[in-house]
């Protein structure tokens, strides 16, 4: 399709100078019938010369410009110069073919070859002419004289118009291949934003469906150890698999939904995640405390999704591959940023050695498009600590007695899952 688009915008390149080649040719004729001193019937052969020409040179451009110097471009202009010595030997009038000839000259063939075809073509004219007896021996000088006149100025405007025509042509082709690539980038940056997209589900989904399944199993696995021996705390554990599950429902809405997600909706960060805190602790047996550094402030959606979902992996990693007894998580705010530390007195692992899973890269891939720094520190044997810095500037919080209602109502208490 682009290739025919291609085509059909060379053609119309062209289009005018069918149209100057066909209004020429047309005047020609008119010209050389309307003034038959050489006689009728030669004066009909030479317009019907002249008049053939076009289709020919039709049948050269049809498909478009054609390369200079192509073969069939030196086959044109030779058939066309010796039609028109014909022409001329029959009517002096079908000088006035000069003015078609000489401009697709310059079209089909380049500079030199376009010279020698102009100078072929009028002082072969002229010699011809001489012939047949049409310029007397004292008039063979002005005669020369006027023709080299008519070889410059034809070699001149001839060119000057043609590298024009050949110009406008380029900058045609040149139009077309930046809609092309322009195209191309289009599809391109489609494709990637598609590639994003489907890494960002993926990776929601892994830090939180995941996760919340991870849950569920385990605790189903202690139910079945403590419905006979301990069904207070099967029941509990059935609590918590009840709750977690509406939680992954909730979370499968929001990735649907793309909305924020449904632990952040109308709580500070600090308080989402000792909550996150707490209920591993309760899960998982695991000791884990929680602290905040520095005055809470509120800060944008996305750093506090990337928080959120960092520590949930940070400890799901945890519960999965530390076997740790004691988790610290601090939460840090900075001046221009908050820090979330998560460290575990686990196994720990080598960092340079090779790893499977999603869990680490899908953490540093978050920070990095949320434009923070993420470190992992861990020795085998000595427990790992994970460290993410998200940009947060601090933002000027609007005065409470500006925006504060007319008539007092009751606070609502902020919840931890949306309906």
């Amino acid at each position: 399709m682009q290739q025919q688009r291609s085509t059909d915008s060379e053609f119309l390149e062209f289009r005018a100078w069918l149209v100057y080649s066909a209004a020429a040719t047309v005047a020609t004729v008119v010209i050389i019938l309307a003034n038959p001193y050489t006689g009728l019937v030669k004066s009909i052969a030479s317009a019907a010369i002249v008049l053939a020409l076009l289709p020919l040179f039709w049948s050269v451009v049809r498909r478009g410009s054609v390369p200079d110097d192509s073969p069939r471009s030196i086959v044109y202009c030779l058939v066309a110069t010796a039609a028109y010595l014909v022409a001329l030997s029959l009517s002096d009038w079908a000088n006035v073919a000069l003015f078609v000839l000489s401009p697709q000259f310059f079209l089909l063939l380049s500079f030199y070859p376009a010279a020698i075809a102009i100078v072929l073509v009028n002082a072969g004219g002229v010699v011809v002419r001489w012939a047949i007896g049409d310029i007397p021996p004292v008039s063979i000088v002005d005669v020369s004289g006027m023709t080299l006149l008519l070889i410059a100025f034809s070699i001149f405007f001839g060119h000057r118009v043609a590298a024009v025509s050949k110009q406008s042509a380029e900058r045609g082709r040149l139009i077309d291949r930046l809609r092309q690539q322009q195209n191309e980038i289009a599809q391109l940056s489609e494709q990637q934003g598609a590639a994003a997209e489907r890494e960002r589900i993926a990776r929601e989904m892994h830090d939180t469906l995941a996760q919340g399944f991870t849950s569920i199993v385990t605790l189903g696995h202690a139910v079945q150890g403590e419905l006979d021996a301990d069904p207070a705390a099967a029941r509990r554990h059935v609590e918590l698999m009840t709750e977690t599950a509406q939680e992954n429902l909730q979370e499968s809405r929001r990735i649907i939904a793309a909305m924020t997600p449904g632990r952040l909706n109308g709580s500070p960060l600090p308080e989402v995640l000792e909550r996150v805190v707490a209920r591993f602790a309760e899960e998982s047996g695991v000791s884990a405390g929680f602290v905040v550094d520095g005055r809470a402030r509120p800060a944008p959606p996305a750093v506090d999704v990337v928080a959120l979902r960092l520590l949930q992996e940070s400890l799901s990693n945890v519960r999965k591959h530390a076997a740790a007894r004691t988790v610290d998580v601090e939460l840090a705010y900075l001046p221009d940023a908050v820090r979330l530390r998560v460290t575990d007195d686990g196994r720990g692992f080598d960092r340079d050695a090779p790893r499977g899973g999603y869990g680490l890269d899908g953490m540093a891939a978050r920070v990095r498009e949320a434009g923070g720094r993420f470190t992992v520190e861990s020795t085998p044997g000595l427990g790992t600590g994970i460290t993410a810095e998200l940009p947060a500037p601090a933002v000027t919080a609007p005065d409470p007695a500006a925006s504060a209602p007319t008539a007092p109502t009751a606070p609502t208490a902020p919840t931890e899952e949306s309906a």
